[in-house]
């Protein structure tokens, strides 16, 4: 599939291990980071660190269980002597774009490597002579502590070091992959919090208002005494990743960047100045909280058509439904006359079927219409606030390269506009760095345009979030 890397490691369908430490069950399991999904960051929440207890007693949140029983592992603490468990493992296995479309990369001899560290998965690209000689992906490994940069904040205080190793352990595995002989040097971009924890730095002055990261500017390092760059960040949730695709796409006057994600950023060129601002989506389009949704794996249904048509990532039974096929299916299913415009199912029911196994509910429906309103209202609104519409908007991220933009629209996740999709512009800007490092000063003086606007002290948002909550 052009423009996507695919990787696989082979992870057993279930494990049974023995256990004798009276700690936290999940985060036992996950010490080789192929324990139970923790995508809320053992917050309880997405239910999808479940495991059956085959010996032993439990406390299983707050009550006192004896084996057999079903629990989830990040509520549960062993209370006997050992304890047998079985669990479905996580699988690091998916499609991860590692494209961009911008200009091409500068014609130099020398060998470099691009990282882009993102929330949920990082891709590299190894460059020789402006061409892309070798890629490589992988998820983050600290998902394990929460799938939104709110949980890796709050996980901050008190782990930093494991953090920082997480995503460093990553990285490095995509290292190990392209090979680092001849390389001369190393650019990484990124979020704010990500481009933090992997300097060990403490995001957590991004959690609290007014956001001010502790640091925009990331001193230039050595790894495996490589020089390493950092693509500069412009403020506490528009990262490295929005400052790389301003300079990628060139953002013109009346134009607009989107990069919709876990957190949708936006950025906007006016004609009196750069606004830029951020909406938190939620993790729905990555389908962390709903019954059958799962990342862009193999085994996931990426597009959906109605009437038992689907299209899946590689071969097999689907497994469930990625943030695209989730797209479609609001889509047709509206067109098709199954839902309402409050997204309800005609005639009543819980829930429709996608294939025998795999079922869409009500509840999912309510998750991605919050998801998708708080991105059309993110757009909405700063267009209100300039006093115009974008004449063209940039979309940019894996889950947009993978979007039917025809569907997102006629969802109302998307405005009626000129689209151009621009694909990793993070990886594609931390490319142009390693290439042609005398950029930093560029980017460096980019970070401080945009002028940013926090969608809370609008008053407009909500009303332009409630609005957006239904089908039209």
């Amino acid at each position: 599939m052009p423009g996507w890397t695919p990787f696989k490691k082979e992870i057993p369908d279930f494990m049974r291990t023995t256990i004798t430490a009276k700690e936290n069950l999940a985060q036992l399991l996950n010490l080789d980071g192929h324990g139970p999904d923790l995508r809320c960051g053992g917050g309880g929440t997405c239910r999808r660190c479940g495991v059956r207890l085959l010996s032993g007693t439990w406390e299983v949140e707050g009550r006192i269980v004896e084996a057999p029983a079903e629990a989830l592992s990040c509520r549960t603490r062993l209370l006997s002597d050992r304890g047998e468990v079985e669990f479905t493992p996580s699988a690091d296995d998916g499609q991860i774009a590692a494209v961009w479309n911008s200009l091409p990369l500068p014609v130099r001899p020398e060998t470099v490597i691009a990282v882009d560290i993102g929330t949920t998965t990082l891709a590299a690209v190894k460059i020789r002579s402006g061409e892309i000689i070798a890629k490589a992906s992988c998820f983050n490994a600290q998902a394990k502590y929460g799938d939104n940069v709110v949980s890796r904040i709050n996980a901050a205080a008190h782990d930093l070091t494991g953090l920082q190793n997480a995503v460093r352990d990553s990285a490095e595995s995509l290292l190990a992959e392209l090979g680092l002989k001849n390389v001369v040097r190393i650019a990484i971009g990124g979020n704010t919090v990500m481009s933090c924890l992997f300097h060990g730095i403490d995001p957590a002055p991004i959690g609290i208002m007014p956001f001010i990261p502790p640091v925009r500017k990331f001193s230039e390092t050595s790894w495996h005494g490589i020089p390493l760059l950092t693509v500069p960040c412009i403020a506490g949730y528009i990262g490295g990743d929005l400052t790389a695709g301003l300079y990628e796409t060139g953002l013109q006057p009346g134009e607009m960047l989107v990069d919709i994600g876990t957190n949708c950023e936006i950025i906007f060129n006016t004609c009196s100045g750069i606004i830029c601002t951020a909406a938190a989506a939620g993790p729905a389009f990555e389908g962390a909280g709903l019954h059958f949704g799962c990342r862009a794996t193999l085994g996931a249904i990426d597009h959906y058509r109605g009437n038992g048509g689907y299209s899946m990532l590689g071969d097999g039974e689907a497994q469930g439904l990625c943030g695209s096929a989730y797209v479609d299916f609001l889509a047709v299913e509206r067109r098709n006359g199954h839902l309402n415009e409050f997204g309800r199912y005609m005639p009543q029911a819980k829930s429709m079927p996608v294939t025998d196994k795999i079922f869409v509910h009500e509840y999912d429906i309510e998750q991605l219409l919050k998801a998708k309103a708080a991105v059309r209202a993110g757009i909405k609104t700063l267009e209100d606030y300039c006093g115009r519409q974008a004449d063209r908007i940039y979309l940019a991220g894996g889950f947009a390269q993978y979007l039917d933009l025809q569907n997102a629209i006629a969802i109302d996740m998307l405005p009626q506009r000129q689209y151009t999709i621009v694909g990793n512009t993070s990886l594609g800007g931390a490319a142009r760095l390693a290439v042609a490092p005398e950029i930093m000063t560029e980017l460096e003086n980019l970070i401080n345009l945009p002028r940013e606007i926090p969608l809370n002290t609008l008053a407009e948002f909500e009303d332009n979030f409630i609005d957006a909550l239904l089908l039209p």
